[in-house]
């Protein structure tokens, strides 16, 4: 059990590039948990008891707003890591729930607070680890109060890992990409079919082909409209 909890810790990119005796000092203070679809890992306002790695599946961070809507602040997948801030912070800012079946480890609050304490390099990767995150919800507040649902969309895709001439592989449901955008099931399905209309992108499935990017890149920057 040892031995996969130390694998599952070396999968994800806060500690893929951990000697084995900084992975077994993590793995002392981790445990392993499998989430069903739709199980709340934590909730806003829970103490914060620690900081937590995808290993498998994927987990939403969201809140709610005064409204009673939610809000998607970012969607965690395997190999990433998610409430690093909540390490310094007496509760959870945000909820997180499982997207699907999901193998989620948690690494305990106060023991790895002092493992940073005795190691520099881990103190690194946490601190870029956060300055990533702050970067990733500046750009979604600008997009978010700034650009057009088109704008939005454009922005997402050309964030998502891609290899030229093959399809992107979408992980999660429209629904969920809809709302992360701030916008409907419905609207972002006729946002699509003019998408396709244009030979911009198709997105079928769970894949997403991109046939213009030059426009799509002006899209997202609110130099085209569609």
């Amino acid at each position: 059990m040892a031995t996969d909890l130390t694998y599952l810790l070396r999968t994800c990119k806060l500690f893929s590039d951990l000697d084995e005796r900084e992975l077994e000092a993590v793995q002392r203070i981790a445990l392993r948990k499998e989430y069903r679809k739709g199980q709340v890992v934590f909730r806003e306002g829970d103490p914060a008891r620690g900081l937590f790695l995808v290993a498998g599946g994927a987990v939403r961070i969201f809140r709610v707003g005064p409204d009673g809507r939610e809000r998607i602040l970012h969607v965690v997948e395997g190999g990433d890591s998610f409430a690093e801030a909540a390490m310094f912070m007496e509760t959870y800012p945000a909820t997180a729930e499982a997207l699907g079946l999901s193998t989620i480890v948690c690494v305990e609050k106060n023991g790895f607070k002092q493992l940073l304490l005795h190691d520099p390099h881990l103190s690194f990767r946490i601190m870029g680890a956060l300055v990533k995150w702050l970067s990733h919800m500046r750009n979604a507040l600008t997009d978010f109060t700034l650009k057009e649902v088109p704008a939005r969309f454009a922005s997402y895709v050309l964030s998502l890992p891609a290899t030229p001439g093959a399809p992107i592989k979408v992980t999660i449901r429209k629904t969920t990409v809809a709302q992360m955008i701030g916008t409907t099931k419905e609207t972002f399905s006729r946002l699509l079919g003019r998408l396709a209309e244009h030979r911009i992108l198709t997105y079928r499935g769970d894949q997403i082909r991109v046939l213009n990017r030059k426009r799509l890149e002006r899209i997202a920057c609110g130099d085209e409209r569609i």
